[in-house]
């Protein structure tokens, strides 16, 4: 019986290799690679026992739309310490499975894939280094916006007292 139990395991390892290979693989696809996998609670996250979990309970939308997180915070079973667990599964979820999720469960075109030309991205709250003033080009005809400043009222000037 032991024999059994050791074999599930390893073949449930071989599986959650597979699916980090392809979960890479489809990051890399899409110009947003990742080298390690997230730590939570001190101990690696299981990527995938997190995506087959979500799935089955309807997806990121659902879990999030039920506040669920914090549900599977306890599945894990992290340490009572790892107070953000619910937070930080969340966070990793949309970092690295939620766009797979819509590809590989959903079925939803990956419009940001493309191989050999992946997408580069901005970190959020980045200010683009350059302003882009071809945005204003119309018909041929550069028109480099100007500022304006609202105009000042005149000067209140002093009453003029009748000259006698």
């Amino acid at each position: 019986m032991a024999n059994s139990t050791g074999k599930n395991l390893l073949d449930q390892r071989r599986k959650g290799q597979a699916f980090l290979d392809e979960l890479r693989q489809f990051h890399q696809s899409r110009g947003s690679p990742f080298k390690k996998i997230p730590i939570v609670g001190g101990k690696e996250l299981d990527l995938n026992a997190l995506y087959i979990r979500v799935v089955s309970l309807g997806g990121f939308a659902k879990v999030s739309d039920k506040n669920q997180w914090a549900e599977l915070g306890e599945e894990f079973n992290f340490p009572r310490s790892c107070s953000n667990a619910a937070f930080a599964l969340r966070q990793y979820y949309l970092r690295y499975l939620e766009k797979y999720e819509k590809v590989h469960h959903f079925g939803e075109d990956d419009e940001e894939a493309q191989p050999g030309n992946p997408k580069a991205f901005l970190p959020v709250g980045a200010i683009p280094s350059s302003y882009n003033y071809q945005q204003h080009v119309v018909s041929g005809k550069q028109s480099v916006p100007r500022l304006s400043f609202p105009h000042r009222p005149p000067e209140p000037q002093q009453p003029q007292l009748p000259s006698e």
